[in-house]
């Protein structure tokens, strides 16, 4: 239990950086590393769930 938590603490930190990254290249006019920046965050989310969830 206490390792899901840690997981999802980690997983989390690390998605909210990368959305973060992710507008800050938007803002400087790089639109498609923006716009794979938040491919990848989507990825991150959806494995992280598929794992956690798979005993």
């Amino acid at each position: 239990m206490l390792n899901k938590v840690i997981a999802i603490i980690v997983i989390l930190i690390c998605t909210v950086r990368i959305i973060g990254y992710g507008v800050y290249t938007i803002r400087i006019k790089n639109i498609t590393g923006g716009l794979g920046l938040f491919l990848m965050a989507l990825f991150v989310a959806s494995s992280s769930v598929f794992f956690l969830t798979v005993k």
